[in-house]
């Protein structure tokens, strides 16, 4: 009947309603479009923190400060403190305290041939400073990444016998095809 179908659309557009009116109260949300605007600025977030590592690397505008966290049997447990300005902010973010060797085995992992390739672009710096900066600032310590050394020489210096040329490259895919021109 007619009276039935108006009822229905009358609480269909107060369903409606209802779900704008939430979608713009503070607090967790499951609405779509809260979540893909909450997790795009996460990203973007993450995107521009990682520019910044990687600017204050290239610069060498950065500071580690060893950090005592504990006692294991009679060895000292440190973590360090990485300090560095974006712009008139000064940053911080406290990493694991990575001994060079570590630093190789989990590179060396990371470029295993039965590795992914979703996993193996996150070598080049600027995708590591945002999925791993405990592993890019262990890296830049231990290289001292800088002006008089680039992040490629760093790797190298690690691990001399990889393709870094390739590895770095925009498009490892055509590198290694012979399609990509230096």
């Amino acid at each position: 009947s007619v009276g039935s179908e108006v009822s229905n659309i009358t609480a269909a557009q107060s369903d409606l309603a209802t779900d704008l009116v939430s979608s713009f109260e503070p607090g967790s949300s499951k609405n779509p479009m809260r979540v893909a605007l909450r997790d795009a600025r996460t990203k973007q977030g993450a995107i521009e923190m990682a520019t910044a590592r990687e600017a204050a690397a290239m610069s060498g505008e950065y500071q580690f400060l060893e950090r005592q966290v504990g006692i294991q049997g009679n060895k000292v447990v440190t973590i360090l403190e990485v300090r560095w300005f974006n712009g008139n902010h000064q940053m911080s973010e406290t990493i694991a305290n990575f001994p060079r060797n570590a630093v190789i085995a989990i590179l060396s992992d990371l470029l295993r041939e039965d590795q992914a390739k979703e996993f193996r672009v996150n070598i080049k710096p600027h995708n590591m400073a945002c999925v791993s900066p405990r592993v890019f600032w262990n890296i830049v310590r231990h290289c001292q990444v800088g002006p008089q050394k680039d992040f490629k020489s760093a790797l190298l210096e690690l691990l001399p016998d990889k393709p870094w040329d390739i590895l770095l490259s925009r498009n490892m895919e055509e590198h290694t095809e012979g399609r990509y021109r230096h």
